[in-house]
């Protein structure tokens, strides 16, 4: 159950950053990631109640609320930059370039913090992984140089800052998750930054969605519905499976970007791309095997 549950979230962000992707020039980050978490938060609302857990919500202990909540304000800045990587860069050089560095921190934050010592095949897929990394983002000499080239170096970088991120974000939310069920747990992680950007939209008008609504209003919405079924399925697989299966098979996401990225908005792959992403995903696939 909790292996099925960390695909479907793979498989589900990987489409969310396709759809997001064919939004205006005008649809800054912050727009998506308000969107994502009102529209997120409404959405797990319903399920709790519908499935009779919305009193869990008042029945939380303290401690885990606090690093579920510290978790999610981690990961919506690490949501934040994500999606300004994304703006810079393509699709199929920003997904693998994250995913892969976040694996590799979240095993050794996972050593270091939670003891779960690194087995041989972690070190061997962390090797495939930064390789794969490296040729992922190859430029040969036949590159055309310029702006877009600094752009795409531009949204490497905000997208390894994005992995050290969520990597915090990750393991606050395993502790948090010690004491608390999945479907609370999913909304308290949405709460916190859906009360932050009420704040920022008020503070800042510029930020407000509805500046940016029309014409952008299906991708959005059906975004934030994605988003929302991903950090669903992300506290289903964590409570389901040791955390360092989650952070594994999460990070297949990769794969499915770069094949909705090719077959949806018609980005074409060098060979080095290719063999960067093949590497990265058989060391993801080594480290599941041997963990």
């Amino acid at each position: 159950m909790g292996e099925l549950a960390a695909l479907a979230n793979a498989v589900v962000w990987a489409l969310t950053g396709v759809i997001v992707k064919g939004v205006g020039k005008n649809v800054r980050s912050s727009h998506i990631v308000t969107t994502q978490v009102w529209l997120g938060l409404a959405f797990l609302l319903l399920v709790s109640l519908v499935i009779g857990q919305i009193d869990n919500l008042a029945h939380l202990q303290l401690r885990s609320v606090l690093f579920l909540a510290g978790g999610a304000l981690i990961n919506t800045a690490g949501s934040l930059v994500f999606w300004v990587a994304l703006g810079r860069g393509t699709v199929s050089s920003v997904y693998p370039t994250t995913q892969s560095i976040f694996i590799v921190v979240s095993m050794v934050s996972g050593w270091l913090f939670l003891d779960d010592s690194p087995q041989v095949g972690v070190i061997g897929g962390a090797v495939l992984i930064i390789g794969g990394v490296i040729l992922l983002n190859w430029r040969t000499k036949d590159d055309s140089p310029g702006t877009k080239g600094r752009g795409d170096y531009v949204g490497i970088l905000l997208a390894a800052a994005t992995a050290f991120l969520w990597a915090g974000g990750f393991i606050s939310t395993v502790v948090g998750l010690e004491e608390t069920p999945p479907v609370a747990a999913a909304t308290i992680r949405n709460l916190v930054p859906a009360i932050l950007f009420v704040v920022v939209s008020i503070l800042f008008p510029s930020t407000r969605i509805t500046r940016v609504f029309r014409g952008n209003g299906i991708r959005l919405t059906v975004g934030a519905v994605l988003f929302a079924f991903s950090a669903l399925t992300f506290v289903l697989a964590l409570s389901k499976a040791s955390p360092g299966v989650v952070v594994v098979l999460i990070n297949t996401s990769p794969m499915f970007a770069v094949i909705f990225a090719v077959v949806l908005l018609r980005e074409r792959l060098s060979r080095f791309a290719i063999v960067g992403t093949v590497l990265s995903m058989a060391g993801i696939f080594v480290v599941l095997g041997f963990s």
